[in-house]
């Protein structure tokens, strides 16, 4: 995974709007990170990110492993995001998709399985089964395709992106409850055919946020911003034009 895989829209996204995009730790172009693995570590990580920028008030937009730290994030630090477009995530509670998902989160044996065949042939395996099950109504572009294995075939990058998801018995338990707190609008959208990580979980966030809509997309994988780029993007800036129009009423 890296910033590439919103590259069918973010420069229309950034014709409205001033965006900062950037790869977490072990992932895309950033640097591995080995002190950057679970996912308390990233919300660390991503409010430098927010203080390093100037960014007071943004709109968030982090699908998949930006899901489960954009909601630590906004339960620990009420108010700083203005809102979130979340989903296709495991995030709350005991996690739910497919069997490799879930030994990657829950077997430690999985994720050294992964590790031991050594960057080269785990991230490629590890890609392989990624672009396979992700995508339903698109291909990444070659370019994205390239940046994704150059990420996992790089053992230490592979390290942490298997950490990350490791961390999830430590992480999501707690934040089944500390979610009850947030009061930022969330969009939760969630691929309606992907088979990776089950919707349950993305309809359960939904359920406990207090301030949140959910939507499928239509036709969709688990890279459901990617495999259905002109709905998810549509979907996106209606989201964002709501909540600056009620930021708006208030104000009045």
């Amino acid at each position: 995974m890296s910033i590439l895989t919103y590259s069918a829209w973010w420069d229309r996204l950034a014709d409205e709007f001033d965006v900062v995009a950037v790869d977490l730790p072990n992932h895309g172009g950033s640097d591995a990170a080995r002190h950057v693995t679970t996912v308390s570590q990233h919300v660390g990580f991503f409010a430098k990110i927010l203080d390093h920028f100037d960014l007071a008030h943004p709109h968030f937009i982090g699908p998949d492993i930006g899901t489960p730290m954009a909601l630590r994030f906004m339960a620990d630090t009420p108010g700083r995001l203005k809102s979130a477009t979340l989903g296709d995530a495991g995030c709350v509670g005991v996690v739910e998709g497919a069997w490799l998902f879930r030994k990657l989160v829950y077997s430690h044996i999985m994720r050294l399985v992964v590790l031991s065949a050594g960057g080269a042939i785990g991230g490629r395996i590890y890609c392989a089964v990624a672009n396979a099950i992700g995508y339903r109504l698109s291909r990444p572009t070659a370019a994205a395709k390239a940046d994704y294995l150059a990420g996992s075939t790089n053992f230490a990058k592979l390290r942490g992106q298997v950490g990350f998801l490791g961390s999830y018995p430590n992480e999501t338990p707690s934040l089944q409850d500390d979610v009850l707190k947030i009061k930022t609008p969330v969009q939760v959208l969630h691929g309606e055919f992907d088979t990776f990580v089950s919707v349950f979980n993305s309809r359960r966030l939904d359920d406990l946020l207090l301030n949140s809509r959910f939507a499928l997309i239509e036709g969709a994988g688990h890279y459901a911003w990617e495999d259905a780029a002109e709905d998810y993007f549509a979907r996106v800036l209606a989201f964002i034009a709501e909540v600056e129009g009620e930021s708006e009423d208030v104000k009045q």
